[in-house]
């Protein structure tokens, strides 16, 4: 079977644990990720029974779908741009848009100190309506692992995209949202996420990047399961 031939790539959870110290520094993991970073591959695995909730992320789709596509992923993270770029696509046109999935994204950092200012950069243009839009230039900007983002540098994508800058740099000065990209991290460990990204559909793990019908497969047998009563 095709799916269980392709190989998958993960950021390891290890460089995140080797990092992760809790009531000091958060991440002293290499902030350009060169030289640390590894991928792992493996043949696709569902993870099945994972308790992890949608917190109150940024959620795409019918907020009443009973299957709920959780994407776990670092901004800096090389294979979470090519999920965002082969994958996402193809679950929002066959699943979001027809009410069946909702889709929500969680921080989950494994990429050093940078990463963390990045994910606050995504979440203070989501106070303005711009999530989505920060989040995909982000993924689509080719900068990935390579790239090491200031707050000048996001304050630039910002105001490319007509946020308030006034506003958005305050947010991202103060730190707002550095205790919300923390616990979305400790939630992704403590449910046994192993690297960048891993993915929960209604509560099934899938680990790195796999083909479209991997997550598919799984998609479809929630629907038959019974959970297909969603409301639109």
């Amino acid at each position: 079977m095709e799916t269980q031939n392709r190989k998958s790539y993960v950021i390891p959870i290890a460089i995140i644990i080797a990092g992760l110290i809790i009531g000091g520094a958060f991440f002293v993991t290499s902030d350009n990720g060169k030289g640390a970073i590894n991928s792992v591959s493996k043949g696709a695995e569902v993870m099945e029974n994972v308790s992890i909730s949608e917190d109150d992320d940024p959620v795409l789709g019918n907020p009443l779908a009973t299957i709920t596509f959780i994407n776990f992923g670092d901004f800096r993270c090389q294979f979470c741009a090519q999920f965002q770029k082969e994958i996402k696509p193809l679950i929002i046109e066959k699943y979001v848009k027809t009410g069946k999935v909702k889709y929500v994204y969680r921080d989950f950092i494994t990429m050093g100190n940078n990463s963390i200012l990045v994910a606050g950069g995504a979440n203070c243009a989501g106070e303005q309506g711009k999530y989505w839009d920060f989040a995909d230039y982000l993924h689509n900007s080719g900068g990935g692992h390579d790239m090491t983002y200031t707050q000048e540098s996001l304050l630039k994508i910002a105001l490319s995209l007509g946020l308030e800058g006034n506003s958005f740099k305050e947010c991202l000065s103060a730190g707002r949202y550095v205790e919300e990209v923390k616990k979305d991290t400790e939630d992704a460990i403590a449910a046994g996420a192993d690297g960048t990204p891993t993915v929960f559909i209604n509560g099934r793990m899938i680990s790195g990047v796999n083909s479209i019908e991997v997550y598919e497969s799984v998609i479809e047998e929630e629907l038959l399961s019974g959970k297909n009563d969603t409301k639109i």
